[in-house]
C-alpha cells in the first residue's frame, strides 16, 4: 500500500512496510535494515524473489520441462536431427528476435543438425509468419519449422504448413488469442495453463530454455524417474519423507511419521510409495536403512542408491558432513517449500552435482546466456524473477569472457574490461544491434552472431557500426521532417497527445516516438505506411499513461498488436485508418484534461546519518535494473548546494554538488526545470535521487542522478 508523502514542497509516494517482516528478512538473510526495508517496499520479500535476488547460479533456474509441450518439442527436434531433416527457423527483426534465432541455430548445430535455414523479415516485410514465408518453407523442402519470438498468432499459416506435411514448433512470448495455431508444440509462458511459473521471459529466453531442454535430453537424467528419500528420528518415532521427480520436476511427494516398531510395513503409505520400481536416491544408505527397519515391526526389503560419493566428487565441501549439518548451511534450503529441510538439501545437492558433472549441459552455454541477456534487456522484459538470474549471468559473461563476435561491438563503446550493466545494453549494445533491423537488414546482426571467422567478424561489426550511424542520421532527419506535424497535432489535441502520420521508414517509428515523447512530454503515436499497403505504428508514453491499455480500445482494427506499458505498437490494413483516427479522436477528447504529474515512487527517506558510500553497496544488491525494477530512489529533505557547474555543450541539464552528512556529493539533474527554483551555491534543496557511478575518460566517481528537485530557500 502506497502513501502520498509531502516534503517541504514535492509530493511522492512510498509504500508502507510490515516492520516485523522487515526484521525477519534482515535476520534470516543477514541484511542491513535499510536493504530489507527496500526489499519489502518493492514487494521482493517472498522466497522466489529473494532467491533470484541473491543467487547467481544456473542451478536455481526453473526446469524447462515445466512447459507442458516441452517433451513433445524436444522429441520432435531430436528425431529431426537424427533423421537429418531440413529444419527452418523463422525469427523477428528486433534484438529479441535476432538473438532468439542465433541461440537456437547455434544450439541445433551443436547438437548435430546438418541442414538449417534461418530467416528473418527483411526490408519492409511484415512481422510474423506470413503466407509468403509459408511458401518459402514448403519450397525449401523443410519438414520442421521452428518460430522464435513470433508464431502465436499464425493460425491459418500453421494450418497450411500442417496440410503440406510440415510440423511447426512455436517458441514465443507474446499473448495468444482465444484460438491457438495447430502446431505440434507451443512453448509460450504467457499461455494460460502453460505450466511454467514465470510469464516474463523474452523470446530469446524461451529459445534458451528450449535449447537447455534439448541439451538435457542428451544426458542420462532425461526422462529418468526417481524417488528421493530421507528418514530422521523423532521422539519415539521415525519421520520419513519422499519425493518423486522426473527431469527434476516434482511429480508426487509423501511424508509419514510412525511410532517405532508399531506398524507392519504392509500398512505403510511410505512403503507403497517407495515400491514403484524406481531408483530410490539417498545419502548415507546404511543410516537410512537402519531408520527404515526401526520404523516397522517387521523387516523391509528396499533397495537404496547412495549418491554421497557422486556428490562429493563434484562438491568437495560436502565431504564428511551429515545431511543435518549440510541442511543448516545450505543456501538452497532457504528457498525450498519442502517441510523436510534435509530432503530438500539432498535434492539440491544431487541436482547441482549432476548438472555440473555433465559437459553436455555446460560447454558452450555461456554465449547463449550472453545473447539471452542482451535480448531480454532490449525487449524491456520485467527485471524480476528468473530474468534477474539470467541477466546477471549474461552480464558477467559479457564482462569476463564475451564471445569473439561480440568483442568488436563492446570495444566500439569502450566496454572491454569494464563492468557491464543492463544500462550499457539499453543505451549502447541494443541500439547498435537494432539498427540492422530498423534498416531492414537484421541478417547483418544475425550473421555476426553466427560467425566464427575473424575477418568476417570485423567486416560485419564495421557494417553494423556504419548502419548504426546511418540509423541515427535517418532518425534525426525523420524527426526534423515530422516536428511541425507533431506540434500541430499537439495543438489539435489540446496539449494531450501527439499523432503523426508520415511516410517514414517503419524501422524508425519507435525511435521517432521516443524522441518526440522526450521533447514534448506527451503520449506519442507514429503511423507509417508500408510497401504492402498496411500501416505500421509505434507508441511511446510516460508511466502515468499506459500505452498498451490505451491501444486496447482499438484492438479490433489491428492485425498485430503488442507491447508494454510505456512502449507498444501495431499493424493494420490501410482501409481501417480513417475509422481508427475517428475512434482515436473520440477516446482522446474523452480523457480527463487534468494534467497528471508523473508520480515518483521513493524507496526510502534518508536522514543525514544514513547518507554514505554504503548506499552504493545497497544499489549493487538490486542490480540488474530494468522494467519493474528501476534504479533505487532516495529522498533527502534538506541539503546545501555546495557548487553549481557550467553545462557542457550548451545542455539544459544541471550539474551541481551538495553537502550532506559532512560530505560533498556530485549530482546531475538531466530534466532540470528552472520553474522549480533557480539553484545557486548555498541554496537549500529537497531532492530525490538515484545513486549512480559516472565513468568519464576511464575515471569513475559516485554521483547522484536527480529525478526531482525543489529549492526551499
Amino acid at each position: 500500500m502506497a502513501s502520498l508523502i509531502k516534503g517541504f514542497i514535492m509530493i511522492y509516494d512510498i509504500n508502507r512496510v510490515d516492520a516485523s517482516k522487515v526484521r525477519k528478512i534482515s535476520e534470516e538473510y543477514g541484511l542491513d535494515m535499510l536493504s530489507a526495508t527496500i526489499l519489502s517496499r518493492r514487494g521482493m520479500d517472498d522466497k522466489e524473489s529473494l532467491k533470484f535476488l541473491f543467487e547467481n547460479d544456473l542451478v536455481y533456474q526453473y526446469s524447462p520441462f515445466l512447459f507442458d509441450d516441452m517433451d513433445s518439442a524436444v522429441e520432435r527436434v531430436n528425431d529431426a536431427i537424427e533423421n537429418e531433416e531440413k529444419i527452418y527457423i523463422f525469427g523477428d527483426r528486433d534484438v529479441d528476435g535476432i538473438t532468439s534465432t542465433a541461440i537456437l541455430y547455434k544450439e541445433l548445430t551443436r547438437l548435430g543438425a546438418k541442414d538449417i535455414t534461418c530467416r528473418l523479415p527483411l526490408n519492409d516485410e511484415p512481422y510474423g509468419l506470413t503466407s509468403d514465408i509459408v511458401g518459402e518453407v514448403v519450397d525449401s523442402g523443410s519438414t520442421l519449422l521452428i518460430t522464435v519470438d513470433n508464431g502465436i498468432s499464425a493460425i491459418e499459416e500453421v494450418k497450411v504448413l500442417r496440410e503440406e506435411g510440415v510440423d511447426t514448433i512455436i517458441l514465443d512470448h507474446h499473448i495468444a488469442g482465444e484460438v491457438f495455431p495447430p502446431a505440434l508444440a507451443i512453448i509460450d509462458p504467457k499461455i494460460p495453463g502453460s505450466g511454467y511459473p514465470f510469464d516474463g521471459l523474452a523470446g530469446c529466453m524461451v529459445a534458451f530454455k528450449f535449447a537447455y531442454a534439448l541439451r538435457f535430453s542428451r544426458t542420462p537424467l532425461y526422462q529418468s524417474e526417481c524417488i528421493f528419500f530421507h528418514a530422521r528420528p523423532g521422539q519415539d518415532t521415525v519421520k520419513m519423507s519422499a519425493v518423486k521427480m522426473v527431469n527434476f520436476v516434482l511429480e508426487d511427494e509423501l511424508s509419514e511419521e510412525l511410532s517405532v516398531n508399531m506398524v507392519p510395513s504392509s500398512e505403510s503409505r511410505m512403503v507403497r510409495f517407495l515400491d514403484q520400481g524406481l531408483p530410490i536416491i539417498v545419502m548415507d544408505k546404511q543410516q537410512e536403512l537402519s531408520l527404515l527397519n526401526k520404523a516397522f515391526s517387521d523387516s523391509v526389503e528396499i533397495v537404496l542408491n547412495d549418491v554421497r560419493s557422486d556428490i562429493e566428487s563434484v562438491i568437495a565441501s560436502v565431504r564428511g558432513k551429515s545431511l543435518f549439518t549440510l541442511s543448516n548451511i545450505s543456501r538452497a534450503v532457504r528457498y525450498s517449500d519442502f517441510d523436510d529441510r534435509e530432503l530438500s538439501t539432498l535434492i539440491s545437492l544431487f541436482r547441482s552435482a549432476m548438472l555440473y558433472k555433465s559437459r553436455t549441459l555446460r560447454d558452450g552455454l555461456d554465449e547463449s546466456l550472453a545473447l539471452a541477456a542482451i535480448g531480454t534487456v532490449a525487449d524491456l522484459m520485467p527485471m524480476r524473477g528468473e530474468n534477474r538470474l539470467f541477466v546477471k549471468l549474461g552480464l558477467r559473461i559479457l564482462e569476463k569472457s564475451a564471445p569473439d563476435y561480440l568483442k568488436p561491438v563492446l570495444s566500439s563503446f569502450d566496454l572491454i574490461g569494464k563492468r557491464i550493466t543492463s544500462r550499457d545494453i539499453s543505451f549502447y549494445i541494443a541500439p547498435l544491434i537494432n539498427s540492422s533491423g530498423r534498416l531492414g537488414r537484421p541478417d547483418v546482426a544475425l550473421s555476426l552472431f553466427l560467425s566464427c571467422k575473424r575477418e568476417e567478424i570485423e567486416r560485419l561489426s564495421e557494417e553494423l557500426i556504419r548502419m548504426n550511424r546511418e540509423r541515427k542520421s535517418n532518425t534525426e532527419s525523420a524527426i526534423d521532417s515530422v516536428r511541425e506535424e507533431a506540434e500541430d497535432s499537439l495543438h489539435f489535441y489540446l496539449n494531450r497527445f501527439i499523432l503523426v502520420e508520415k511516410d517514414v521508414p517503419r524501422g524508425l517509428t519507435g525511435a521517432i516516438a521516443s524522441r518526440l515523447l522526450n521533447e514534448y512530454g506527451k503520449p506519442t503515436l507514429i503511423l507509417a505506411s508500408m510497401a504492402d499497403g498496411r500501416i505500421s505504428a509505434s507508441m511511446r508514453t510516460r508511466k502515468n499513461f499506459n500505452a498498451r491499455s490505451f491501444l486496447d480500445h482499438f484492438s479490433s482494427l489491428f492485425q498485430d498488436f503488442g507491447g508494454h506499458s510505456c512502449a507498444a505498437g501495431f499493424s493494420m490494413e490501410k482501409s481501417n485508418l480513417e475509422r481508427f483516427k475517428t475512434e482515436l479522436n473520440d477516446v482522446i477528447f474523452s480523457l480527463d484534461d487534468k494534467e497528471e504529474e508523473e508520480c515518483i515512487s521513493v524507496d526510502a527517506e534518508l536522514p543525514e546519518s544514513y547518507m554514505s558510500k554504503e548506499i552504493w553497496k545497497i544499489r549493487d544488491l538490486f542490480e540488474p535494473y530494468g522494467q519493474e525494477n528501476e534504479s533505487l530512489k532516495f529522498h533527502i529533505r534538506r541539503a546545501t548546494v555546495e557548487d553549481v557547474l557550467p553545462n557542457r555543450n550548451g545542455g539544459t541539464y544541471l550539474r551541481f554538488s551538495i553537502l550532506y552528512n559532512r560530505e560533498i556529493w556530485p549530482a546531475v539533474f538531466w530534466d532540470y526545470d528552472i520553474s522549480k527554483g533557480e539553484v545557486h551555491k548555498g541554496s537549500t534543496v529537497e531532492l530525490i535521487f538515484s545513486p549512480e557511478v559516472n565513468t568519464y575518460k576511464g575515471l569513475s566517481r559516485l554521483q547522484l542522478n536527480v529525478s526531482a528537485l525543489e529549492v526551499i530557500e
